[in-house]
């Protein structure tokens, strides 16, 4: 690759959420002069490229433009469009800055993020919490009006992040995983009447942080029992959250999360009884020796949908003795409370192994599979079961409907399930 012999030309990165993480949809480089492009269009860039063509700064076509922009192929195959990287050292995911030969990456947007309103903070005690928040259309362009006219009409749906997405900064919560899905027809179809709110708090850590300074619970599960330094400073945040908004219907109010976030939405739960319509933890982190018959009673009084695969090696279901853990032992315990046979959860014959009772559902995955960018099977990391929820692949027959994950979980309402 020869460098460009008049100049360093910067670029912005344009991203947009992918099922494993955010990635570059279109590189806007500033590039001026006829040698300026004529250099692009002979760029080696590092994987397939879709199409590139002379832009104004918005990346639209233009004869006269002073831009080049490029489309790249994308798919979890292909790394260096992938704009997080994992951080080994501190457990989080990070923005990185492309290293491309005679380019400079200057800056970074996402459109999908502009859906939801900027960062906000809570303050809890000593405890901050960052949080951003998605509204439909019609309660952001009148929010005044609407706390009057339109009181408890509004379903709300609170996303708890996995480990790597904490910290200061939400759109981390909303691209490290893609929850900006949530905010999407996809999901929203499920919600006729009005849509549905989401909330997406984040931690400074992790929500199984035990003293604040990311020691995280699991190290020692008969010592700490599944406690979190943040359940005090997340219920207040979503206490506050409703009273500056009268139009959240307190009867459809939905809490889930993944792996650390599947963790604290059994967290909630048990904090905040009676308060959630419906649950949908997510290979969730929660050891099978917090899972008392206290707090089993009390898991099966919500509907609640689980999701985990077979193939999860950081969460796995079965502990080295072949034994049920997290997922698994939840809903072996769940089933034994019901007083329901347990011996049919592998899942084989059908292609999530969904079992139900009354008020739980559970996806046990064989793996996670999705497509890569030449339109292959692609085999994720087994942990990653999120993807297919987020994607809203995710379904069970009930009296012969195929129902999918989220059209169960907005039937739900509290009044539903009282005696």
């Amino acid at each position: 690759m020869f460098l460009n012999p008049h100049k360093i030309l910067p670029f912005m990165a344009v991203l947009q959420p992918e099922d494993y993480g955010p990635a570059v949809y279109c590189l806007i480089i500033h590039a001026p002069t006829d040698e300026d492009r004529k250099w692009l269009e002979s760029y080696r860039f590092p994987g397939p490229i879709r199409e590139a063509f002379r832009s104004d700064v918005h990346g639209k076509p233009s004869a006269t433009g002073e831009f080049y922009s490029v489309f790249p192929v994308n798919g979890p195959d292909i790394t260096w469009t992938q704009a997080f990287f994992y951080n080994r050292k501190t457990d989080r995911n990070m923005y990185k800055t492309l290293q491309l030969p005679g380019l400079l990456h200057k800056s970074t947007c996402c459109p999908a993020l502009k859906k939801f309103i900027p960062r906000q903070t809570y303050v809890h005690k000593n405890i901050r919490l960052q949080y951003t928040d998605y509204l439909p259309e019609a309660y952001v362009l009148s929010r005044k009006g609407v706390r009057s006219t339109r009181k408890g009409t509004l379903p709300l749906i609170i996303w708890l992040h996995g480990m790597g997405e904490g910290g200061t900064d939400p759109s981390l919560v909303l691209l490290g995983n893609r929850v900006t899905a949530l905010a999407e027809a996809t999901v929203q179809y499920y919600f006729p009447e009005n849509g549905a709110a989401v909330l997406a708090p984040q931690c400074p850590t992790l929500w199984m942080d035990t003293n604040g300074k990311g020691k995280i619970n699991d190290m020692d599960p008969s010592g700490s029992m599944g406690a979190s330094y943040y359940t005090q400073a997340l219920q207040g945040l979503i206490k506050k959250y409703l009273s500056a908004h009268p139009e959240i219907d307190r009867k459809r109010i939905y809490i889930g999360g993944c792996s650390n976030g599947g963790y604290m939405t059994l967290n909630m739960l048990l904090a905040m009884p009676g308060f959630f319509a419906a649950a949908f933890p997510i290979c969730p982190a929660y050891n099978a020796m917090w899972m008392t018959p206290e707090r089993i009673i009390e898991f099966s009084k919500v509907p609640m949908w689980v999701t985990s695969a077979a193939t999860d090696q950081t969460v796995p279901l079965r502990d080295k003795n072949g034994n049920p853990a997290y997922a698994d032992a939840l809903y072996e315990k769940l089933m034994a409370y019901a007083g329901t046979k347990t011996n049919n959860i592998s899942g084989r014959g059908t292609p999530y192994g969904s079992i139900t009772l009354p008020n739980l559902v559970y996806s046990r995955l064989p793996q996670v599979m999705d497509y890569d960018s030449r339109g292959l099977p692609y085999e994720y990391y087994g942990h990653w079961s999120w993807i297919p929820v987020l994607q809203d692949r995710i379904t069970k027959e009930f009296d012969g409907e195929e129902i999918h994950l989220f059209e169960w979980m907005a039937s739900k309402h509290l009044e539903d399930e009282k005696e």
